[in-house]
């Protein structure tokens, strides 16, 4: 009788140890520190009245939202636009297209600034660029870029290289180095999520290339374009005064519609036409700047 006491007596201590052990276990596992959950800053957009322009300059500005379309991150950083489908934001076509126009004026040209804002919230990415004359010399007639969504500067570094061979005979300068860690609020098909405990890096490496512009030639600041067929000694002629333009409001128009087709914000249309609201009606007049 004895041996089965001890034997029982041993099997009931076994199961009183991997009993404690899985207590101790899960109590370890309770102990955990949980996954951090981030809150996400109110979102405030750069107000372009406040960026410094010169005579000369022009401040070209837009945005784009990844939200609803395939792989939202990859997405956000496709600024120009991307292969798979062509979605983007356009900046190098519109900022390109502002260049070219510097250079009609009689300039060589140049990007002086860019701003790049990201709401996480909405996917939405807005961006400032502010072209002119150049002050350095170089006459810069391209951007562009390349990026990465959470692969970071190596996933970047590597598609350098065949970017800069798109511009035989052009001198890239770093513009601007855009790096990012833009909180995460959706799954990365844009399912919204309940909590927010990670980010995604945005990386994006902005080039403008220096060309030869034989027909421009370069300024100093506030300076006026210079015709290489003027006479130095021409008397100065008097032009007539400019008249403010003036837009009709479409039915279906709105204020920051129309400031963004005509270049400039909002808060510049509502203080030339002495708006109180971003409230405007069909058939109304506006003056632009």
């Amino acid at each position: 009788m004895k041996p089965i006491v001890s034997t029982f007596c041993l099997c009931f201590s076994a199961f009183l140890l991997l009993a404690q052990e899985k207590a101790d276990s899960l109590s370890a596992k309770d102990s955990l520190p949980l996954k951090k959950v981030l809150l996400v800053p109110e979102f405030r957009l750069i107000d372009a009245d406040t960026i410094a322009l010169g005579e000369h300059d022009e401040l070209i500005c837009d945005s784009y939202t990844a939200l609803g379309v395939p792989q939202v991150y990859d997405a956000l950083h496709s600024f120009n636009r991307r292969k798979v489908d062509q979605f983007g934001g356009l900046l190098n076509v519109k900022v390109n297209a502002g260049l070219e126009r510097i250079r009609k004026k009689g300039f060589r040209s140049d990007v002086k600034k860019l701003y790049i804002q990201i709401d996480p919230k909405t996917l939405t990415v807005y961006w400032m660029a502010v072209v002119g004359p150049s002050e350095d010399g170089n006459c810069y007639s391209r951007i562009d870029s390349r990026g990465s969504a959470g692969g970071g500067i190596k996933a970047v570094n590597k598609q350098l290289p065949d970017m800069h061979a798109l511009y035989t005979n052009m001198k890239p300068v770093l513009l601007l180095d855009f790096n990012e860690d833009v909180i995460q609020c959706f799954t990365w098909n844009g399912t919204p999520l309940k909590s927010y405990c990670q980010v995604v890096n945005i990386r994006q490496m902005f080039y403008k290339y220096a060309s030869r512009c034989s027909d421009v030639r370069s300024v100093q600041v506030n300076a006026k374009p210079i015709d290489s067929n003027s006479d130095v000694n021409q008397p100065t002629k008097s032009f007539p005064e400019v008249m403010p333009k003036r837009y009709t409001v479409k039915s279906g128009d709105t204020l920051s519609e129309i400031a963004r087709k005509f270049k400039t914000s909002v808060s510049v249309l509502k203080r030339l036409n002495n708006l109180k609201s971003d409230m405007i009606r069909a058939g109304q007049q506006l003056l632009l700047p």
